[in-house]
């Protein structure tokens, strides 16, 4: 008898110790749950702060004018004002988002959790979209030479190199200045450079690369992998951005915005872009740019600020700015006009998130 009351006891000890697993078990699934849908409810908000803060900064240092854009695209998100606060900095040209939300809890509610508050936030600096838009060609390298090395180079505008610039070559035109941070070497015949400013200082490029992509993707214009046009007609008022590398074949745009490739960006063909009302960016976050092809025509602004922009061919003319980290030119009669218009590509600023 004694042996059968200690099994039958030793099974209810296992019962109840099964009991207990199985409820610490539970209680742990249920708060392993109700964490990650904290995790990511945290993250679509810091997403709408982003989007937000980026937004807003281009309006800076109006603080009202930010401000308002913030509160719009928080709602436009999901969220209300009331689940954020929002403060400038820096003479108003930084914004900071603070969020806090209460989230409940669901399942964890057995183990006494009632809910917990979530706090991302950000902060993002506005300003002009940098001065080295203000030049019609500029290398922003301190190794390497602009060079322009050759026959019927003109620029109309003034150029910039943050280390040495050489010409060489004849019928080569500057009609602004020639500003380098070392020296300036000119030789040729027939070479108009009136004026040649060598010690200039140091001129940053700047990046405006996360308000073009939180626009182009509100636009519904993002896109991941490499990417072809082709001899066809697109429409960049609203910007397009792509995560990889562009190539561009013999193809028509209209608008105003800027075409914005973590990779590569190769022209391919002539007539790119032969309208004059328009004036497209073309952004090379992390590549190079390569313009191959003789009498091609391009509206707007080449821009690689990371990377070498190379002309290739003859007969190339660009009614914008090239400016790059380094810059190339393999052929002749290459012309680069600045004017006014290509400026209207660019946002009205350049934004940096920085938190």
């Amino acid at each position: 008898m004694s042996i059968l009351r200690l099994s039958k006891s030793a099974k209810g000890t296992s019962t109840i110790i099964f009991a207990l697993a199985i409820t610490v078990i539970a209680a742990i699934c249920a708060l392993v749950i109700d964490i990650g849908l904290v995790i990511l409810e945290k993250q679509k908000f810091q997403n709408a702060i982003d989007s937000a803060i980026l937004a807003a900064a281009q309006e800076l240092p109006d603080t009202a004018s930010a401000a308002s854009i913030a509160n719009q695209y928080i709602e436009l998100n999901g969220y209300t004002s009331s689940d954020i606060t929002i403060t400038f900095s820096d003479s108003n040209k930084t914004i900071n988002i603070e969020g806090t939300k209460v989230v409940n809890y669901t399942f964890a509610k057995v183990l006494g959790f009632d809910e917990t508050t979530i706090s991302p936030s950000a902060s993002a600096t506005g300003g002009s979209i940098g001065a080295a838009f203000n030049y019609t060609l500029f290398s922003g390298s301190t190794t390497d030479t602009l060079n322009l090395n050759g026959s019927n180079f003109y620029i109309g505008g003034s150029s910039h190199t943050n280390y040495k610039f050489s010409m060489n070559g004849s019928s080569q035109t500057i009609t602004g200045a020639c500003e380098a941070v070392s020296t300036i070497k000119i030789n040729g015949s027939d070479i108009d450079v009136k004026t040649r400013i060598p010690n200039a200082p140091f001129v940053e490029m700047p990046d405006f690369s996360d308000i073009i992509k939180a626009e182009a993707e509100k636009a519904g214009q993002a896109y991941t992998g490499n990417k072809t046009f082709n001899s066809s007609n697109i429409n960049v008022n609203a910007p397009i951005y792509v995560n990889g590398s562009v190539t561009i074949n013999g193809s028509h745009f209209t608008g105003k915005g800027v075409i914005l490739a973590t990779g590569d960006i190769t022209f391919n063909g002539s007539n790119l872009n032969s309208t004059g009302n328009d004036s497209v960016c073309f952004y090379s976050k992390n590549g190079s740019i390569t313009i191959n092809g003789s009498n091609a025509v391009l509206q707007g602004i080449v821009y690689a600020p990371t990377g070498t922009i190379t002309m290739n061919g003859s007969n190339q003319t660009i009614n914008g700015r090239v400016i790059g980290n380094e810059v190339r030119f393999n052929g002749s009669n290459t012309s680069i006009i600045g004017g006014t218009s290509e400026l209207k590509s660019l946002p009205s600023s350049s934004v940096k998130l920085i938190r």
